[in-house]
């Protein structure tokens, strides 16, 4: 939502980052823009990097840290909730209204996690076995595989095929380094699809 006012209406200059677990509703509304795209691991080290390195109007991550180099390379959730205060006095309409209307410029994006607590033998294992086996979740053939922080699955799913403009479908797997955790991450066309990949992916423990 920040990046659609900040590019459509303030217009300020500056590529976008997006962490690996991240929505890839950003990689639309960046190409919409003409805006070129940082995706990076997990962590918001990697945004403040980026910001210290190149011209970066914005990077966050899922867990809602969101940082504005023009203001400083570090989150601020008080600047981020005043401007959303701003989105929504602007355009008139409430943050329901808002997300509503960024589903039906950019397709709808459902996005789901689940952690697993999970001793780190097990995680490293269920990691190891979906890297080494896994060709299909919750009948959803695998289309590809990336790697940039654990692994990624790019999913055919034929649900999106009835949508216009559907979202991508993946699931990513990742153990935590700092937890006994395995994390879930997933984003789909539909909360049911969702919903199913997570249920798929936590029979991998």
């Amino acid at each position: 939502m920040l990046l659609e006012w900040l590019l459509s209406k303030k217009k300020w200059p500056g590529d976008v980052t997006r962490a690996f677990n991240t929505t890839c509703m950003l990689d639309r509304i960046s190409a919409r823009y003409g805006r070129r795209l940082h995706e990076h691991g997990i962590g918001f080290k990697y945004i403040c990097d980026l910001m210290l390195e190149r011209d970066t109007l914005i990077g966050g991550e899922e867990s809602g840290g969101i940082g504005i180099s023009r203001h400083l390379p570090e989150r601020d959730g008080l600047l981020n909730a005043l401007l959303l205060a701003n989105v929504m006095a602007e355009e008139g309409k409430t943050l329901g209204e808002l997300v509503a209307q960024l589903q039906e410029q950019y397709g709808e994006h459902q996005y789901g996690r689940v952690d697993l607590h999970l001793p780190d033998e097990l995680k490293n294992a269920a990691i190891a076995r979906a890297k080494a086996s896994v060709k299909e979740f919750a009948g959803m053939p695998v289309v590809h595989v990336e790697t940039l922080d654990d692994i990624k699955f790019f999913l055919d799913n034929p649900e999106a095929k009835s949508k216009a403009n559907a979202a991508k479908t993946w699931l990513l797997l990742r153990a935590s380094g700092t937890e006994p955790l395995l994390r879930i991450y997933s984003e789909s066309c539909s909360k049911e699809s969702v919903a199913k990949l997570l249920d798929a992916a936590g029979s991998l423990r």
